[in-house]
């Protein structure tokens, strides 16, 4: 008997699969900037919640949501960047209104620059600017993610030295069961991300490094001013390599650029 032919998903369902990957964790229609985050290792949409409040009404938090934790915990982690990456930029051009601008922490901001370079080589939406944390330029990642590589007894002492997993979990198998898995698919991520050219981006790139972080010094986060060709900011901040679970970055700085090109923008389109 013949296979029948499988049909291609419906536009609702190609909807619904691209409203999985963002949420508007605040919706604030009257923003000036949209915040897109993306995730460090092991970490869901939810690591950014409470940043809706930090950063008042001018700007609108979305929050990227992987697969494999929260509330897509039965979907398979992915763990290349382009699986991650393709579906990413999808959500960002059908939902996320312009201006918006980009975060990500550690994984994160490779995943944001790899969106944001799709982006433009696309012919946009382009980010007003992006913004990355504690993560070595594209170029310098790979060596971070040969964790993945450690049996689980050892990724869990690895993420513990790190502040990435809380004591409770250390002694619930069940939890760690759930965890590691998206963790090591994480890792996996930075690990086989090797792009062959790494151009530098038509906006600005803000990077924030921890004094005290044991994987990415400050000067291996410098190196992200050659991934720019429209300028550069490097802010070093206290702490670890996960410094924000303590100190949210200073967005409010770092993101005034993009507000005050918005709002000129406006101003100069209402007169």
């Amino acid at each position: 008997m013949a296979t029948p032919p499988v049909s291609p998903p419906t536009t609702a369902a190609r909807a619904a699969d691209l409203t999985a990957w963002l949420t508007c964790v605040a919706p604030r229609p009257a923003a000036r900037l949209r915040l897109v985050c993306l995730p460090y290792a092991g970490a869901g949409g939810g690591a950014y919640r409470p940043w809706a409040a930090l950063l008042g009404d001018d700007v609108e938090v979305w929050a990227a949501q992987l697969p494999g934790r929260e509330r897509r915990l039965a979907d398979p982690p992915l763990s290349t960047m382009d699986e991650v990456a393709t579906p990413l930029v999808d959500a960002i051009v059908a939902r996320v209104p312009t201006p918006f601008a980009i975060f990500g922490h550690s994984m994160g901001g490779l995943i944001g620059y790899e969106v944001a370079a799709r982006l433009v080589a696309r012919g946009g939406p382009v980010p007003q600017r992006l913004v990355v944390s504690a993560a070595r330029p594209p170029r310098d990642a790979a060596p971070l993610g040969t964790a993945h590589r450690l049996d689980d007894a050892a990724l869990t002492r690895w993420l513990h030295d790190l502040g990435g997993i809380p004591d409770e979990v250390l002694t619930d198998p069940g939890l760690l069961e759930l965890i590691l898995p998206t963790v090591r698919a994480d890792l996996s991520v930075v690990a086989s991300y090797r792009p062959t050219t790494v151009p530098p981006l038509p906006l600005p790139v803000d990077a924030v490094a921890a004094a005290d972080d044991p994987l990415v010094a400050p000067d291996e986060v410098a190196g992200w001013a050659a991934c720019t060709a429209a300028g550069f900011s490097l802010t070093v901040v206290p702490g670890g390599h996960l410094y924000l679970h303590d100190t949210p970055p200073p967005l409010s700085r770092l993101l005034d650029g993009g507000l005050a090109a918005d709002r000129a923008y406006v101003e100069g389109a209402t007169r």
